[in-house]
């Protein structure tokens, strides 16, 4: 029997036992899953596992699995962030697709670098600041609306990849919270009500994160920063000035190629007109001397063998 649960973008789907009760982590189910997984009999030994869409209700009984480093949880039931005290070596965790209201419980995971909690039920951010490896988070499809619940993402300067499309975001002061992370590099913000709020969005993302190289549907190139740079000090005038050079540099370039190629086939051509005016040499034609080389050897076989034939016939009389 089967029973959904509501979350942001669907139902989790849990599967039930025989006696009504959802199913957990047990010892005897992480064993049958070692199995499964072809993983090794000894927990401590292996460095990932995969329990994604089994219809557990808790994260417990991962104890003895203390050499983890990757952890798939997505698309089961869970409620909270737990269990997890034994991973201190865990690098990427994925519990996406649950019903996880609050970030707790994790500072029990210094090395995480790739934390995943999309389509879950998340207001706010909070007890992030023990991670100071993390680099990856991604918490599309929550319930984040202000930039208040943004703020907690200043106490993770390391995070240069963000994902926080498709939630509520409405108000435009997120874009300070955002100028405040000096290794963004990566910024999914689309499908948030703020995009629209935001006087020319793009440019103004790109001018205020100096690091970023990649913005919602497309990457941030060098030209484009430049001009946005330029835009920022000048406004649009500004920026076409700096569009126009970037154009007029690359047609110069363009052209001093094309005189490069010209200038190589001039120099070129007399060489290759007198190589095919000029009779070829014995020097120049190696090929020749080797084919009268074996005609002389071919002739003096055949007199040789001849003369061996007639001395054998003469013995014979």
């Amino acid at each position: 029997e089967d029973i959904e649960l509501g979350c942001p973008t669907g139902a989790v789907v849990l599967s039930m036992g025989d006696d009504g009760a959802t199913r957990r982590i047990t010892p005897e189910e992480l064993k049958r899953l070692c199995k499964e997984q072809r993983l090794f009999s000894t927990a401590s030994l292996n460095e990932k596992l995969y329990l994604h869409y089994r219809g557990y209700s808790r994260i417990e009984g991962l104890g003895a699995w203390t050499g983890l480093r990757a952890l798939w949880l997505e698309g089961n039931g869970f409620g909270a962030i737990e269990g997890l005290e034994a991973q201190q070596d865990l690098r990427c965790l994925y519990l996406h697709q649950n019903c996880i209201k609050r970030i707790e419980h994790l500072d029990c995971c210094p090395k995480l670098a790739t934390l995943q909690l999309s389509d879950n039920m998340i207001t706010s951010l909070s007890n992030l600041s023990g991670l100071s490896r993390l680099s990856t988070l991604q918490l599309a499809h929550n319930k984040l609306e202000s930039a208040d619940d943004l703020r907690h993402l200043l106490m993770c300067p390391s995070i240069s990849v963000l994902d926080l499309q498709n939630n509520l975001l409405d108000d435009p002061a997120v874009v300070d919270i955002l100028e405040g992370l000096p290794q963004l590099a990566v910024l999914q913000l689309q499908g948030n009500p703020v995009v629209t709020k935001i006087k020319d969005y793009r440019r103004t993302l790109i001018s205020r994160c100096k690091s970023l190289t990649y913005l919602d549907d497309r990457p941030v190139f060098a030209e484009e920063r430049l001009a946005v740079e330029a835009w920022s000090i000048g406004g649009l005038p500004a920026e076409r000035a700096e569009r126009r050079r970037q154009r007029e540099e690359k047609e110069d370039a363009h052209r001093r190629n094309l005189q490069y190629m010209k200038e190589l086939a001039t120099r070129a051509l007399p060489l290759a007109t007198s190589a095919a005016i000029a009779p070829p040499s014995a020097a120049q034609s190696p090929a020749l001397a080797p084919a009268v080389d074996s005609e002389v050897s071919y002739e003096r076989a055949l007199h040789a063998l001849e003369a061996r034939r007639k001395q054998l016939l003469a013995a014979g009389c």
